[in-house]
């Protein structure tokens, strides 16, 4: 079968940078390894990747990367741009700056949303410098304000040095609030982006350039979420979504894929891969709805 019918014409999903800044300085955010990384999409990109994906309504849209989408300027206006016109719209936040307009701004055109916490008794060490309360507070207002519209997570993140007790408090205090707990383990250590804590074993082909493309705040396309900072593989400024998923550069990748043998150092170097059977996480799923 070729690698070209296995990715078929263009993406199932697609991963939309809004902004490359972030509020805050998690303890465990790859961010802290790289030396610039700052910015926002152009809302004229943002239109032109939305005018383009909108020709497969089928395509899985997420708006979130390496920063916090909510800081985009024109938040409100992307999420009226999007709104109606794909099966699946998806966000993770960190939840700070909710309020009432951007909640209902999400709930009337998103279909997912997660929100990236920790449980109180290591939150202000690890989500600096973020209140626990205040946070939690705009989280159960925007459950309020939901009522159901919206699928709903709250994920940790699991590192070396948290303690069971701590997974099994997030799990008290959010699964019967939310439609999804997951934990996720902590990722990227040492700055070699993609590597786990606890190495896995028995490498298979990885689905993700078959199935999604991500796209950075600057029009520069990503291998998947665990690429940082590798080569481009191709940028949306002076090329289409298509044209670039049907390159030379990604059915060299594909076919690196599919033989386990990497030139590619992104993939070679990274240990997050995602089997097909894995499509929707790799963390720890708690409740499902």
């Amino acid at each position: 079968m070729s690698d070209n019918l296995n990715a078929g014409v263009f993406p199932r999903r697609i991963e939309i940078e809004l902004s490359a800044v972030c509020n805050l300085r998690c303890s465990y955010c790859p961010r802290k390894f790289l030396k610039e990384l700052d910015g926002f999409m152009e809302f004229g990109l943002v239109k032109q990747i939305i005018d383009e994906a909108a020709e497969f309504p089928e395509t899985i849209l997420v708006l979130h990367r390496r920063g916090e989408s909510l800081l985009h300027p024109r938040f409100g206006d992307i999420c009226e741009l999007v709104k109606g016109k794909f099966k699946e719209v998806q966000l993770a936040t960190n939840a700070t700056l909710l309020d009432d307009k951007k909640s209902t701004s999400i709930i009337d055109s998103h279909t997912f949303i997660s929100f990236s916490i920790d449980t109180p008794s290591v939150f202000e060490r690890t989500r600096i410098p973020a209140k626990y309360p205040e946070v939690e507070s705009k989280i159960l207002r925007f459950l309020e304000l939901n009522a159901g519209r919206v699928k709903t997570q709250v994920s940790m993140v699991k590192t070396a040095d948290t303690p069971d007790e701590n997974a099994d408090e997030f799990k008290r205090i959010w699964r019967d609030k939310v439609d999804l707990v997951r934990i996720y383990q902590e990722h990227s250590r040492d700055g070699k982006f993609g590597s786990l804590a606890k190495k896995r074993s028995g490498r298979v082909p990885c689905v993700m350039p078959f199935y999604e493309l991500l796209i950075f705040c600057d029009g520069k396309i990503g291998r998947c979420n665990h690429d940082w900072s590798g080569e481009p593989m191709g940028d949306l400024n002076g090329s289409s979504i298509k044209d670039i998923w049907n390159s030379p550069a990604y059915r060299k990748l594909r076919r690196q894929q599919q033989s386990l043998i990497f030139n590619d150092q992104t993939c070679r170097n990274c240990d997050s891969w995602y089997p097909q059977e894995r499509l929707q996480g790799t963390g720890e799923v708690i409740k499902n709805a």
